[in-house]
C-alpha cells in the first residue's frame, strides 16, 4: 500500500481507521447530549378494574373496591371498612399465603407482599388484613391452581373518609435458586443508588364504590 504523502512539516499524518473515526464522532454526540445516560426504565402498565396481572407466582385479577359498614356490638357505633377484592390463582407447586402488604425487603412469596403501595395510603386503625372468605370464616392459604377470592380489608378511622378511587402499585415474583438465600419466590427488583427496590409491574386504578351495610 502506498504511504500517505508527507505534510507541510515533512511528517506523514497518522492514518486513523474509519471505525475509530465513527466511534470518536459518536463520543462527541454523546457528550453534546449530556454524557452517557442509562436506558430509561420500562414504565409500569396502567390498568383498571377487572384487569389481570401475571405476577409469575400468581395470576391476580383486580375485581373492584368498595366501602361498607358493619353494625357495632352492644350499641357501639358501626364500623366502616374499605375492601379490595381480588381473584387469585397460585401458579406455584406449593400452598402460598395471603400475607400482608409490602413493608420492605424482597418479599417472601406471599400475595400481600406484591401489593407494593396503595395511593392514597389507606392505613386504617390496624393496617390491612388479607384473607380468603370461606363459608363464614377466613383463610390465609392459597392452594396451587385453585382460583380463590381474596379480600384486602382496612377498618377506617372514625373520621377517615374513603377515597373515590385508589391506585395499587403491583410487583411480580421470580424464582431464585439462591446462594445466600434458600430457594423460593422473591420480588423482582432493580438497583436504586445501591439499594434494591421492587419493580412496579403494573399500576391498577379502581373506583371505590359505597356498598352500604353488611350483616
Amino acid at each position: 500500500m502506498t504511504p500517505p504523502p508527507e505534510g507541510p512539516t515533512g511528517r506523514r499524518p497518522i492514518a486513523v481507521p474509519l471505525v475509530a473515526l465513527v466511534a470518536i464522532a459518536g463520543l462527541g454526540v454523546t457528550a453534546a447530549l449530556g454524557g452517557f445516560a442509562t436506558a430509561p426504565e420500562k414504565p409500569p402498565k396502567r390498568l383498571g378494574q377487572g384487569a389481570t396481572v401475571d405476577q409469575e407466582q400468581f395470576t391476580t385479577t383486580f375485581v373492584g373496591s368498595r366501602t361498607l359498614s358493619e353494625p357495632g356490638l352492644f350499641g357501639s357505633p358501626a364500623k366502616r371498612f374499605l375492601e379490595i377484592e381480588l381473584r387469585v390463582v397460585n401458579k406455584g407447586d406449593e400452598t402460598a399465603i395471603t400475607g400482608l402488604p409490602y413493608s420492605g425487603g424482597l418479599g417472601g412469596g406471599s400475595l400481600g407482599s406484591s401489593l407494593l403501595k396503595i395511593n392514597p395510603a389507606i392505613n386504617g386503625k390496624y393496617g390491612a388484613s388479607i384473607f380468603s372468605p370461606t363459608g363464614g370464616g377466613e383463610s390465609v392459604q392459597l392452594h396451587p391452581a385453585l382460583p380463590t377470592s381474596v379480600v384486602v380489608k382496612y377498618e377506617l378511622e372514625d373520621r377517615q373518609r374513603a377515597p373515590k378511587q385508589l391506585t395499587i402499585d403491583v410487583g411480580t415474583y421470580e424464582w431464585r435458586d439462591g446462594v445466600t438465600l434458600a430457594p423460593g419466590w422473591f420480588l423482582v427488583t432493580e438497583d436504586d443508588a445501591g439499594t434494591q427496590k421492587p419493580v412496579v409491574t403494573a399500576q391498577v386504578t379502581l373506583p371505590v364504590v359505597p356498598k352500604g351495610t353488611s350483616s
